[in-house]
């Protein structure tokens, strides 16, 4: 099979980077398809690691989907509790592994069981369970040092500064944006626009970079910024998307500053 090249960022000056949080500058550990690996297989149910892990971005895209209509946190406690198990057996459907409702719902709670029990553990570099990717303050200030403004750009129910504080990379940011605060989720507009408009930097000058092509990607271009995807998996594959993939942050400012100097701007 011919390789399909590596596509590049669009051409223009990029002032401004917004970035996704969860899985593009901090991850659950153990990571969720390992956490549900875990719950199935003290449960005795045949299945395949490697196929849950694949199969976690159907899980993400119907999330996705079901937050853009309403906020979930804005439902019903019942209807939380439903979407999260539906979440579960969409997940698990998909990954060759079907069981009816009540079973969907043991797993969800026990899912949830184990991610508690990790966020609990007092473990060096850790936060509630997350951890920063390596690549992240030294990328941050390479971007910095080249006068490109760097924010994120993220769909939480609370604030999430002072979760980025404890992790410690919030100093390295200019702008911090959280959706509970704007009041709409990715891929709304109006949640990226909420990083735009303080630098009166037009869609144009910047770019978002984010791991969900359904919120991050569609919403970055409806909103007129360019766009990456961001696969610290290797979950996607270039032929199917219409951005650049890069598997690390390294990779992608690399890039950047390419893109700046083509642009005649020097750091």
């Amino acid at each position: 099979m011919a390789m399909i090249p590596a596509m590049k960022i669009d051409p223009g000056r990029i002032r401004l980077v917004t970035f996704d949080l969860y899985d593009t500058l901090i991850e659950l550990e153990p990571k969720r398809w390992e956490r549900l690996s875990a719950v199935l297989t003290a449960r005795g149910i045949t299945h395949d690691p490697a196929i849950l892990k694949a199969n976690d971005m159907v899980a993400e895209d119907y999330w996705t989907e079901i937050n853009a209509i309403r906020p979930i946190r804005e439902r019903d406690e019942d209807v939380q509790d439903e979407i999260r198990v539906e979440y579960i057996r969409r997940w698990l459907h998909a990954s060759g592994v079907v069981v009816d409702d009540a079973s969907a719902a043991e797993i969800r709670h026990a899912y949830r069981a184990e991610y508690e029990t990790h966020a609990r553990r007092s473990i060096p570099g850790m936060v509630d369970g997350y951890r920063v990717f390596p690549d992240v303050n030294r990328t941050m200030r390479r971007l910095r040092e080249a006068d490109v403004l760097c924010a994120v750009v993220s769909n939480a129910d609370d604030d999430v500064t002072e979760f980025c504080t404890r992790l410690q990379f919030a100093h390295e940011m200019d702008l911090i944006v959280t959706s509970a605060l704007v009041g709409y989720e990715k891929p709304d507009v109006r949640t990226f626009q909420a990083a735009l408009e303080p630098f009166d930097i037009s869609g144009l000058e910047a770019l978002h970079v984010g791991d969900q092509p359904r919120s991050d990607v569609a919403g970055a271009l409806a909103t007129g910024m360019r766009a990456a995807l961001i696969d610290r998996y290797r979950r996607h594959r270039q032929e199917n998307h219409s951005v650049p993939i890069f598997h690390t942050l390294d990779e992608l400012v690399d890039e950047v500053l390419a893109v700046n100097e083509v642009a005649g701007v020097t750091a």
